[in-house]
């Protein structure tokens, strides 16, 4: 199967580039499952309410991405802590 391509805003690397290592590796594995099945269970992934398309997936217990569909290709929108995504539901 193909991976789905993905475009990371380049203020959204510099930002991974200041997260911890640990932190780092999670969302970089986050991502790859992204492309690989972006519907696979261990991303819990869910399209976010009172949003035009916005998506959000999870990196670790309390830490998401948030994404879009352009085409066919899955736009990374940013990285947050689960806290943040409460007030689209």
């Amino acid at each position: 199967m193909p991976l789905t391509p993905l475009r990371i805003p380049r203020n959204l690397k510099k930002k991974l580039e200041k997260k911890p290592p640990q932190m780092q590796d999670a969302i970089i594995a986050c991502l790859r499952q992204l492309q690989e099945d972006w519907r696979h269970p261990s991303l819990d992934s869910s399209k976010l309410g009172g949003t035009n398309g916005i998506y959000h997936a999870k990196v670790s217990r309390g830490n998401r991405v948030t994404f879009f569909w352009e085409d066919d290709r899955i736009v990374i929108e940013n990285h947050c802590h689960h806290d943040i995504l409460k007030g689209y539901k």
